[in-house]
Parts: structure tokens; sequence; C-alpha cells
């Protein structure tokens, strides 16, 4: 059985960046993209299950808190960029541990 396959058109910028990250975790862009869609089947089976259920990450409460703090950030946006978090996260721990990374107007 063979897969049908259909074209997405996106700006380079996004292509980009979307075979970087694919690359990164060791899959095909279409792979990443099924498993930034939610695919259950990427999901182990107990977040699978949660979804499902609607718990947990996806429960109304934490939908509603994200969708709150996402239009939050819109009107204000104040936040930090993702370089910033994770360098400040790899250094968790060391001798020269960074300071938490400032909010600011993105």
């Amino acid at each position: 059985m063979s897969n049908k396959f259909r074209t997405i058109e996106v700006d380079a910028q996004t292509a980009d960046l979307l075979e970087a990250r694919a690359v990164a975790r060791g899959m095909s862009v279409g792979e990443l993209l099924a498993d930034i869609a939610c695919n259950e089947g990427a999901l182990p089976a107990a977040l699978a299950e949660m979804r499902r259920g609607g718990e947990g990450p996806w429960s109304p409460d934490v939908l509603a808190e994200d969708a709150r703090r996402l239009a939050e950030f819109e009107c204000t946006r104040m936040g930090v960029p993702w370089d910033e978090v994770k360098a400040w996260m790899e250094s968790w721990g060391a001798s020269n541990e960074l300071p938490a990374p400032k909010p600011r107007k993105l």
C-alpha cells in the first residue's frame, strides 16, 4: 500500500526551520508535523489516553489558561525568546548557572 502525498506551501524561512527541527529530532518533516499536530500515534500511550480524556495538558482549565496567556502575549508582546530560555535551562546545576532571562517586548 502506498502513501498519498500532498504538497503544502510554506515560506522558505518556515521550511528551513521545519527541516532543521526535523533533522535535530531524527525524523522527517512529515513526522515532525504529525507530532506537532498531536497525532495520537506519535504520542506515548499514557499521553494519548490523557488527550482522549481531556486531562492533563488537554484539560479545559489548562487549555483556557494557555489561551489566556496567548491573548496576554498578543496584547503586550512581552516574552523571552526560546534560545535564551534553552540556554538558561541547559545551565541549571552547572557552576556557571545563568540567571533567569527577563521578559521583554518582542
